[in-house]
């Protein structure tokens, strides 16, 4: 089957860390990619408003859709195909909880991103590694939320638990975790968008490198690990190109004669 769709990661896949900057050759490639009549997503554990904030939109590619909040979020045709969101009286509680705590929390929206309280050292620390946007702090209206990025110590992983049943801790790092009700994978989310296009997994092909991306290997015919991702995932993969800084995208839409 020919390849109708292609997803792709961001970090480490699309924009190079080590040199802070994106990689033009595949930026290129993926333009001419859409020319070949191959719809291109976006696919990251980035919520859209950290998508946006980073300038994902903004590299002069029409993206046909993306999936954000590792696959909490789908969006195409100029209309969202998939969201999850976390009940609100389950949000309510955790904001209670969290903030009798002294732990501050980024809620994650559809679309928005906002803090629940004044920043503090575990955020400063958290950003000191993640190099992200602060956001602003406002009260929670009720609005739709696909979780939120609660900045704490492992100390309180436990209490929270407790307190907040039906909630999922998911810590990622030392003063990172993540929060949500259901599992987010990139993975369900790219069958929801193949399924919305009436597309076959065999006509889709994905870029990654990090263990979220695990999820992707199942739903395409093909998986691309770039040269610098993970060994586990490079294993994974159905082809592992060179890094990112050779050129890796171009390199395997090449090898696929796809460009």
């Amino acid at each position: 089957m020919a390849i109708e769709i292609a997803f792709f990661d961001i970090d480490w896949t699309l924009y190079d860390h080590a040199s802070h900057s994106w990689v033009l050759s595949g930026l290129e490639a993926i333009k001419q990619l859409q020319k070949n009549g191959v719809k291109v997503y976006l696919c990251s554990a980035r919520p859209y408003n950290s998508m946006k904030l980073f300038g994902v939109f903004d590299l002069g590619i029409r993206w046909d859709g993306y999936i954000a909040s590792a696959g909490a979020v789908a969006y195409g045709d100029h209309h969202f195909i998939k969201t999850l969101v976390m009940p609100v009286p389950m949000v309510r509680n955790l904001i209670k909880v969290t903030k009798e705590l002294g732990l501050p929390m980024e809620l994650v929206g559809i679309k928005t991103r906002f803090m629940t309280m004044t920043p503090n050292d575990y955020v400063e620390k958290y950003h000191w590694v993640y190099k992200d946007t602060t956001m602003p702090v406002r009260p929670y209206r009720g609005e739709p939320l696909t979780g939120a990025l609660l900045f704490a110590p492992a100390q309180f992983d436990e209490e929270l638990k407790r307190r907040c049943p039906g909630v999922r801790f998911d810590r990622f790092a030392d003063f990172g975790v993540d929060v949500m009700d259901v599992p987010h994978e990139k993975g369900d989310a790219i069958k929801d968008v193949l399924a919305y296009y009436g597309y076959h997994k065999d006509q889709a092909i994905a870029f990654g490198d990090d263990y979220q991306d695990l999820t992707m290997v199942p739903q395409v015919g093909i998986f691309v690990c770039v040269g610098n991702g993970k060994d586990d995932v490079k294993k994974a993969a159905t082809y592992v190109s060179k890094p990112i800084a050779e050129d890796g995208i171009l390199e395997s839409l090449q090898h696929y004669h796809l460009v």
